[in-house]
């Protein structure tokens, strides 16, 4: 097939194959009112346009993902510069510490953005998670380091887990919490300010009263069982449903010999994964999908196998961050 362009006949080879990740693709979507479910995901197709012409084009003809749902990533996915060409093929962000500046050079040059922990700026740290008396002058010093990433940082994350974590009682935590939301909206107010909650805590009576202000982007994860969406996230988005916050999806995608997490199938968490993924196109204020996790992880007493050592979780999950981040 040939065409004229610019006075100059160019060939097109249409190659059904994988670009390379973050390439300088052009997204074509066929037209179609309705967002593709889980089951019908599969890899994208590309195009090689070869010839005179910079820009290959990327050939996503039969899937649709709406506008809402824009950031896949997962937890631990950024934690050594390796693992991010990787995973640069199929998500937007990558999960990094504040002060990992390096891994963070290597996120711009793959064309993601970053989603950054900076906990052990404001809290001391296992067992107690309690407020430093010098949080104030570390944040100083980190805000510098961070300020050149200002593009490319969709949000902070103050704690994990906090109100499960921290010895701080609720009320003085959440003060402390508000604190660094103000801090970090001043800095960078682009950014959204994330947390996560645990399942417990979102299922007390007095959730409302300890729903920390200036945050904008909550998640509560469920690692026991299957359909977590409808168990907590509906759950969690009633409880909030007073405020103007987004949303984030974390699905377990691991394997672990912690006995308290209970035993689960490869086909289990499949489940889950797609479960989330249609959970997340069809309610219009979650953003981002952000499994845990990636890397696994060994510790001295138990293990986490994370998706890099799950094959068959890890296509899937491949497939949705396919769809999600080559078709913005």
């Amino acid at each position: 097939m040939k065409c004229l362009a610019t006075g100059v006949f160019i060939s097109f080879i249409i190659t059904l194959i994988f670009l390379p990740e973050k390439s300088n693709a052009i997204g074509i979507l066929k037209s179609s009112n309705k967002a593709t479910l889980a089951e019908d995901l599969k890899r994208p197709r590309h195009v090689f346009l070869h010839g005179n012409i910079v820009t290959p084009s990327l050939i996503h003809n039969d899937i649709k993902v709406p506008e809402h749902l824009t950031e896949f990533g997962f937890f631990h996915s950024g934690w050594t510069i390796d693992e991010i060409s990787e995973v640069s093929q199929f998500t937007t962000f990558v999960d990094v510490y504040y002060n990992e500046i390096d891994i963070m050079k290597a996120a711009r040059n793959h064309g993601l953005k970053i989603w950054v922990q900076v906990a052990p700026i404001f809290f001391d740290g296992y067992p107690t998670y309690r407020k430093r008396a010098d949080y104030l002058e570390r944040w100083e010093l980190a805000k510098k380091r961070l300020e050149p990433f200002s593009d490319i940082i969709i949000a902070f994350d103050p704690l994990d887990e906090p109100f499960h974590r921290s010895k701080l009682n609720n009320q003085t935590l959440k003060l402390y919490l508000e604190e660094i939301a103000q801090l970090v909206k001043e800095s960078f107010p682009k950014a959204k300010r994330a947390i996560t909650f645990m399942n417990g805590t979102v299922r007390k009576s007095n959730f409302k009263k300890i729903i920390p202000k200036k945050y904008n982007l909550f998640a509560v994860n469920y690692y026991v069982g299957e359909s977590f969406q409808q168990q907590l996230v509906e759950k969690l988005m009633v409880k909030t449903s007073h405020l103007d916050v987004n949303y984030y999806l974390i699905p377990r995608a691991f394997k672990t010999s912690n006995r308290g997490f209970g035993s689960i199938s490869e086909s289990k968490l499949i489940s889950q994964a797609k479960q989330a993924y249609d959970f997340a196109i069809a309610n219009p204020k979650v953003i981002a999908i952000y499994p845990f996790v990636w890397e696994s992880i060994f510790g001295k007493d138990d293990y986490y196998l994370g998706v890099d050592n799950l094959e068959r979780v890890q296509e899937e999950y491949r497939k949705i961050g396919h769809a999600i981040s080559n078709t913005r």
